[in-house]
């Protein structure tokens, strides 16, 4: 009977550990049973996106609701377009975006990798458009967001730059 018991706790204790192991990111599903190179591989739309933008006080945000792009710059001043971003990422470590900005058509081909250990799998680089911590990943959505913050001295003055965006995409 003790060594049921003993087996049933070190059985419970593996399992545990690794279905944690599983999830990834933060909005990552519980536990997957696809992994997470055949996940991303797929073709994604940009369903919604939030940025924002502070340099040196000034802030300029971006709200993206599927369709339309609102552009709040400092002031109030605000613009909108219609706007839409696909890209497919390709099993053979290539991708295609198309970004469509107002009528006119970007096509970009590329270059995608993971940037941290191919264990880990947490961020991903999309040369041309930058790099990008994957914060969820599900069979049907993709989250990725992208931080940077710099602060630059001259003489006796400095300067700061920060931002923040956060793209939910849809796979299609």
């Amino acid at each position: 009977m003790k060594k049921n018991l003993l087996f049933l706790a070190l059985a419970v204790i593996a399992s545990s550990t690794l279905l944690s192991s599983c999830k990834k990111g933060e909005n990552d599903p519980f536990l997957s049973l696809k992994s997470r190179d055949s996940r991303i591989t797929a073709l994604w739309m940009l369903t919604s996106a939030e940025s924002s933008v502070n340099n040196d006080g000034s802030i300029f945000t971006t709200n993206f609701d599927g369709s339309i792009m609102t552009n709040y710059y400092p002031g109030g001043f605000t613009d909108n377009y219609s706007y839409s971003l696909t890209i497919e990422i390709k099993k053979d470590g290539t991708y295609q975006s198309i970004e469509t900005n107002d009528g006119d058509i970007e096509t970009i081909d590329g270059k995608w990798y993971w940037v941290n250990s191919a264990k880990n799998k947490t961020s991903i680089s999309l040369d041309n458009l930058g790099t990008f911590e994957v914060n969820g990943l599900r069979s049907k959505e993709l989250i990725l967001k992208m931080y940077d913050k710099e602060v630059a001295v001259t003489g006796g003055s400095s300067s700061s730059y920060e931002s923040i965006a956060t793209w939910t995409f849809e796979k299609q």
